[in-house]
């Protein structure tokens, strides 16, 4: 995971030991008193910047560590193997860095990997574990965590929009949705392709779902995301 320190002040010591401390870190100066973005770890200077640079890290890798525990919390209601919200992020940071995302902007789809299906802990178990397939009402309700989880963090309300508008919850079209969004959507997909699920049998292998995706290209998804997916080899199969 991208690691965001906020460096309090103009503090170019402290820089420099972040640069020297190498790794996926990203230094954001901010003023004092003004919270850290995403959820970064404030530093300060003083004369001792390589141990607050560890400290900082060390709190970071912790606080990863939570958003994991909570992501498996919420995939073990439906039976989802402990590690996929891992890997979903996992496969979205090589979609960011394929794409040259900014530092803020791999930070969000990286959190919006963990917490996709967040909005899912407000669905009732007769809708979000049920077997057979689902009835109109029910299928609008399991809709709705798109919303519910957007409350929570808002690049999930658009991460089941299709290019073609044929998506929900606002059935946006093509650009009209959020560029993070369609980048989450076609992670989502795949992963959810190639990894076990409760309402099925088998999953698909690392072929398979790319077959899908490319003959889904320019409809449900993004078609330059799609190519770069591709070309990049982003997508990596299920482990068990």
């Amino acid at each position: 995971m991208l690691t965001r320190i906020a460096v309090v002040g103009d503090d170019e010591a402290l820089e420099q030991a972040l640069v020297e401390a190498g790794g996926e870190i990203a230094a954001v100066n901010v003023a004092a008193g003004v919270s850290p973005p995403n959820g970064a770890v404030a530093a300060g200077g003083g004369g001792a910047e390589a141990e607050l640079v560890r400290v900082a890290l060390t709190l970071g890798k912790e606080q990863d560590a939570v958003l994991h525990l909570l992501s498996d919390a919420v995939d073990a209601r439906e039976g989802i193997h402990a590690g996929s919200g891992k890997r979903l992020q996992e496969h979205a940071v090589r979609m960011a860095q394929a794409l040259n995302l900014s530092a803020a902007d791999q930070c969000t789809l990286e959190r919006g990997a963990i917490f996709h299906d967040i909005g899912k802990i407000a669905i009732s178990n007769e809708v979000l574990l049920k077997k057979s397939v689902l009835d109109y009402d029910e299928w609008l309700l399991l809709q709705q965590h798109t919303d519910l989880g957007a409350e929570l963090l808002e690049i999930v309300r658009c991460h089941h929009e299709c290019w073609d508008g044929d998506g929900y919850p606002n059935k946006l079209e093509g650009e009209a949705i959020p560029y993070l969004a369609r980048i989450m959507k076609l992670l989502d997909v795949y992963c959810a392709m190639t990894s076990p699920r409760h309402y099925r049998s088998t999953y698909a292998s690392h072929a398979q779902a790319v077959e899908y995706l490319q003959s889904e290209r320019g409809k449900h998804y993004d078609a330059a995301l799609v190519d770069v997916f591709l070309s990049n080899d982003v997508g990596q199969p299920w482990e068990d």
